[in-house]
């Protein structure tokens, strides 16, 4: 077997070394660590590879808390102090600001999950042929799970007591709010179900279970609390997943909107950040694709006594360039893909005072930085460890006209 030393992580978390000139991919390897690897994956320009050996480990190594962690592949960072982990996504923000040539000189903070683990409100598993489990990364291989150390205590109530779902095949998919009630949605092709309605609900706070989009127990909405705001959220509404950091995210929005502010929110889901911005902006107007988020969030504004916001339902990318309006202020929190071309044209159109960007995807935002940095520069980024003990990395990013 060939002999590597690591020299650093990729943006994957993955250790990365060379052999033969060429670079090679090591999973679960560590800076300095010296391993004995089996390529599998060999293509022309790289290598994926992992360990058979371990010769010398890293003094940041530590023993993964969960004993998944070798073949679930969800959690990439978990063979890392949590400190440690921060730092790792501290250093890939700053080798993509400077990747793209987008002056920033101020620090880069980051914002600490205080519950690094039991943090998930919301985990999708695969139920196949009885067994519940979550996909090994990159397959379609089951890795069977009797706990996630990542999802919240009252998601892993349903985790255990799963089989009282009597479910064969299905994507089962568990969400919980502020109080642990449970909502459960199940996709299956199976017509009929069977489920231990009196037990589950002996175990969990149940409020609804979804089938096949069909509400077959109580609610298809819970009530999610934040930093003393409430929230209706439907079952295929999005919400962010971690509470903790959730609740500091939206103190840097309110503390981000200027008195007597307009604004436009893009993405707006159930209407979170645009009325948390509300507190301080004269209007707010918010923008969304999911028919049940934009109901969400015009209940949410009635809940949170706020008259100044306002609902658009429709795709961010076919109807930006028909708003007619005036704004100083817009709120970005896009999908994984980040802004189309079209709204990145709107903004250079409209030129607002200031852009709140967040970002769950360091590559996309950088993309789009780099478009409007003609215009804008970069006032305030903060990294947000929404997704603790993952490469995934949340950004809050305040861009100023210049």
């Amino acid at each position: 077997m060939p002999k590597v030393t690591i020299e650093s992580l990729d943006d994957f978390g993955r250790g990365i070394a060379h052999l033969n000139n060429k670079v090679i991919f090591v999973e679960n390897a560590l800076p300095e660590e010296v391993v004995e690897i089996e390529i599998i994956n060999d293509k022309k320009s790289f290598s994926e590879a992992k360990v058979t050996k371990y010769l010398k480990f890293s003094k940041n190594r530590v023993e993964s808390i969960c004993p998944y962690f070798d073949t679930c592949g969800g959690c990439n960072l978990l063979h890392l102090e949590f400190l440690n982990t921060l730092i790792f996504k501290q250093n890939k923000i700053k080798n993509l600001l400077k990747k793209h040539k987008l002056n920033y000189d101020k620090g880069l903070e980051i914002v600490k999950n205080d519950n690094p683990i039991y943090y998930r409100n919301k985990v999708s598993l695969k139920i196949e042929n009885g067994h519940l489990g979550y996909y090994e990364e990159n397959t379609h291989k089951l890795v069977e799970i009797k706990e996630c150390m990542m999802a919240k205590h009252s998601i892993n109530e349903v985790i255990k007591n799963y089989k009282l779902l009597h479910l064969e095949n299905a994507k089962l998919t568990i969400r919980s709010n502020y109080n642990d009630e449970i909502l459960i949605i199940i996709e299956t092709d199976t017509k009929e179900y069977d489920i231990e309605l009196a037990k589950l609900k002996e175990k969990i706070k149940l409020v609804g279970i979804i089938y096949n989009n069909i509400t077959i127990y109580g609610e298809n909405f819970f009530y999610e609390r934040i930093n003393g705001k409430l929230f209706k959220v439907s079952y295929n509404s999005f919400f962010q997943i971690n509470e903790n950091i959730t609740s500091k995210l939206f103190a840097l929005i309110e503390n981000n909107i200027d008195k007597d502010s307009i604004v436009l929110d893009l993405y707006s889901g159930v209407g979170t950040l645009g009325i948390v911005a509300s507190s301080n902006a004269k209007e707010v107007y918010s923008m969304e694709i999911i028919k049940n988020a934009v109901l969400n969030g015009i209940t949410n504004a009635k809940l949170n006594q706020k008259t100044n916001i306002k609902f658009m339902l429709g795709d961010v990318a076919k109807l930006v360039d028909k708003v007619n309006l005036a704004f100083d202020t817009m709120i970005i929190d896009p999908p994984r893909k980040g802004l189309d071309k079209k709204t990145r044209e709107f903004i250079l159109k409209k030129l607002p005072t200031k852009i709140i960007y967040v970002s769950c995807n360091p590559n996309t935002l950088m993309r789009d930085l780099k478009e409007l940095e003609s215009i804008y520069e970069i006032s305030d980024y903060k990294i947000l460890d929404m997704f603790s003990y993952t490469y995934h990395v949340e950004s809050f990013c305040v861009l100023k006209r210049k």
